[in-house]
């Protein structure tokens, strides 16, 4: 949704089957040589959210977990999933705007996420994909909403050439606020990696297979909100080689 020529490179200065909860393993198992172990609790908590998108939709929906950028919000697109990924349903700009961004976070009538939360997905990029000279960028959302022709709340994008940043949506179609950016980034997306970007307060963390990439400067426009998922393909790229292969979300 923003002027991409604003985005800061990845060198700048200035971050299964879906399911609302899933069952506890027994506490111990058994192991070879007869002895046994006590295991961890992997449950997602209550209020959380995870999925491996094993489901073809086009809107992506899982029951009715998504509120979906076309669907509510009208101005936008859906995302869509097949063959355990999420990603755009469409080029953005060729349906409208250039900012309309395949975007969607969860249903706050199915799961209610806390203002302090995060996002997280692991990417999906195609075998030797690099569309030359175009922007192709995956999407965290964090205390999002969308309602008719209105979607707002802040975003963390990766572009697979390596160009991230931290964006304010503040409502309409096109209008942006571009917050900057401390720290190094996350670089070049692989396929494998793992994106968290979470909301304490009012500073958004972002963090690469573990370790901090990026901070935004402290902003408190948006105090509440849902989190979500977005992709950006534009000109020669194709939305189906970058994506999420995994979602997951809640409270912190």
């Amino acid at each position: 949704m923003r002027r991409r020529d604003f985005i800061l490179s990845a060198g700048a200065l200035v971050p299964m089957l879906a399911r609302a909860q899933a069952p506890c393993m027994p506490p111990t198992v058994a192991v070879a040589g007869g002895s046994s172990a006590t295991t961890v609790c992997r449950a997602v908590p209550a209020g959380s959210y995870a999925t491996d998108f094993a489901a073809t939709e086009n809107p992506l929906s899982e029951g009715g977990m998504w509120v979906c950028g076309k669907a509510a919000g009208l101005d936008w697109n859906n995302p869509q999933s097949a063959s355990g990924r999420a990603f755009a349903s469409v080029r953005s700009g060729e349906s409208g705007s250039r900012y309309d961004d395949s975007i969607a976070h969860l249903s706050r009538s199915l799961v209610t996420v806390g203002a302090d939360q995060f996002a997280q997905g692991t990417v999906y990029r195609a075998p030797g994909y690099s569309p030359t000279g175009s922007k192709h960028e995956i999407e965290l959302l964090l205390r999002f909403e969308i309602t008719a022709h209105g979607a707002r709340g802040y975003e963390i994008l990766w572009g697979h050439e390596g160009s991230f940043a931290i964006v304010r949506w503040n409502g309409p179609l096109g209008d942006y606020t571009d917050l900057g950016v401390n720290g190094p980034g996350p670089g070049v997306a692989v396929d494998g990696d793992v994106l968290r970007a979470a909301i304490s307060g009012n500073l958004i963390m972002v963090y690469k297979n573990g370790a901090l990439v990026g901070t935004s400067p402290p902003n408190s426009t948006w105090t509440d909100g849902q989190p979500g998922l977005g992709f950006w393909p534009v000109d020669a790229s194709t939305p189906a080689n970058y994506g999420w292969t995994r979602f997951e979300a809640g409270s912190v």
